[in-house]
């Protein structure tokens, strides 16, 4: 018998390989890396669920990723062995919580539950980017991790076939303007991401492993995913996925003398041309030449306008244009032509403050672009707030028409940040990334380029810039927990690789 428990003799010996198998279950089930995979694997079964099971309040999805926010911490806490350090950090993001909520109730609270829960779905990232790292301690840890996103890959790839052949998929824009599968309108954008991470953890996985026919597959399966996607998110992220990783494996083969995967950097370039040269007949290009014929439609109008009543506003400033008169008259009709699909930026603002925001502007594809709306008239509200509200950021009801109702929600992460959070939670967010760069610099620094240019670490690097990139370009990567939660284990990994990952090494080598 192997030893432990089973060194004694047993009256039934024929059970013995049986509860060796149940213990090393057992055993298994304990560790945290196994509830890692379980995690980063759900996810996208939290996602068909939300789809499913979708309605006007909340999904069951939804509860129980807020419910996640508050067992995965507590269960950390008890299991880590830093829990003073793990306790400030807790401490500090409940004190600035704090801090947002007491200055909200003192302005009066449109909606509260609103408000808490979209903070708790902001948190949710650096919280769980703490819980990360510390229960990622060792390779066979992070290697649970992978495998677990790696399955939610597949799985994402098999929901996405199966809604295809029943047809009981979602459209991203419209018919025959990208297809999203079993994902709600509110992750479109979300799913977008999701569907990038998944791609560089997938790639990273074909080419670090044994099975060369990985290299040749995933990049064939994640170029037809992105091409039917249809977002702008995913088209151009496949030349920023394949060609990052064809440069990578020519400078793994040229500089660092490695016996890279040649035929892998030549599929990622083959598609990467082929990409480009079907753009026209893409989801993506329908879409882009629909907004521009919007634009294009009604650019010059008010310049032909104006030149008409003998006026011509090329060389005239914001100011001049907005202390003339019959100049002013004329702004004033359009932008009600082309801000009118959110009149209410005018009715709280007043023309006259909304016309100085846009510098009187006549560029129509600005003015008629709903995310910039959308930013102006978080900006006016900022404006309007007092000094603490301005370091503590004002709450997310404040977006909205006439009683404020969160509609006018920014598709722009990091402005919504910076605007809901204030100076104060966009400098602690912003700072909580940095620690994080810094910390790939200083292992930079120390260790040099050649040593620290290995697969794992470009991966983690690519993987890191496209998602702060799409949080700029979208609005569903800091503030979606489905998505933000990829962001914390990215920064998990950046922490294993640049803290624990050389110990651990040498251990086992010794």
């Amino acid at each position: 018998m192997s030893n432990g428990v089973f060194e004694q003799k047993t009256p039934f010996p024929f059970l013995g390989e049986e509860m060796r198998t149940l213990t090393e279950t057992t055993e298994r089930i304990r560790r945290p890396g196994f509830w890692l995979m379980l995690l980063f694997a759900a996810q996208s079964c939290l996602d068909v669920l939300a789809y499913w099971t979708r309605n006007e309040t909340v999904t069951p999805a939804g509860i129980i990723r807020l419910v996640l926010l508050v067992v995965l911490p507590a269960a950390v806490f008890l299991a880590t062995r830093r829990k003073k350090a793990f306790f400030c950090f807790l401490l500090a993001v409940g004190g600035f919580c704090l801090l947002h909520f007491l200055n909200s109730w003192k302005h009066g609270y449109i909606s509260p539950v609103t408000d808490i829960r979209y903070l708790a779905g902001v948190v949710q990232m650096p919280v769980f980017a703490v819980c990360f790292l510390l229960l990622i301690q060792n390779e066979e840890t992070k290697r649970d991790a992978f495998r677990g996103v790696w399955i939610g890959a597949a799985l994402t790839l098999l929901f996405l076939v199966l809604a295809r052949l029943t047809r009981t998929g979602n459209v991203t824009y419209g018919e025959g303007l990208g297809y999203s599968g079993w994902v709600i309108d509110e992750n479109r954008n979300a799913n977008s991401t999701n569907l990038v991470i998944y791609a560089c953890f997938c790639l990273f996985l074909a080419l670090s492993g044994n099975r060369r026919w990985l290299s040749l597959a995933v990049p064939v399966a994640i170029d037809a995913v992105f091409l039917l996607n249809g977002t702008k998110g995913c088209y151009f992220s496949i030349f920023a996925i394949f060609l990052s990783f064809a440069a990578f494996l020519l400078i793994d083969r040229v500089w660092l003398k490695h016996d890279s995967r040649r035929e892998a950097a030549v599929v990622l370039l083959v598609l990467s041309i082929f990409s480009a040269a079907i753009y026209h007949w893409t989801p993506r290009y329908k879409v882009t030449q629909a907004q521009q014929a919007t634009a294009r439609g009604t650019q010059g109008e008010i310049e032909a306008t104006l030149l008409e009543k003998g006026i011509d506003i090329t060389g005239m400033s914001p100011e001049e244009r907005f202390e003339n008169p019959t100049v002013r008259e004329v702004f004033e009709h359009y932008y009600w032509k082309y801000l009118g699909v959110k009149p209410d930026l005018i009715d709280r603002f007043t023309m006259d403050r909304v016309l100085m925001q846009y510098r009187m502007s006549t560029d129509v594809a600005k003015l008629i672009d709903a995310r910039v709306m959308e930013r102006n008239y978080a900006d006016l509200v900022f404006q309007d707030s007092d000094l603490p509200t301005k370091l503590v950021g004002f709450e997310v009801s404040e977006m909205g028409p006439d009683g404020y109702d969160g509609s006018y929600d920014m598709e722009n992460d990091w402005h919504a940040i910076f605007y809901y959070y204030g100076y104060l939670g966009f400098a602690l967010y912003v700072g909580f990334v940095l620690y994080f760069l810094l910390r790939m610099g200083k292992k930079l620094r120390a260790t040099g380029l050649k040593s620290c240019l290995t697969l794992e670490n470009f991966f983690l690097l690519l993987t890191l810039g496209l998602i702060i990139g799409l949080a700029h370009f979208s609005g569903a990567t800091l503030r979606r927990p489905n998505v933000s939660i990829w962001f914390s284990l990215v920064l998990a990994l950046i922490y294993y690789a640049t803290e624990i990952r050389d110990a651990e090494v040498e251990k086992n080598e010794a």
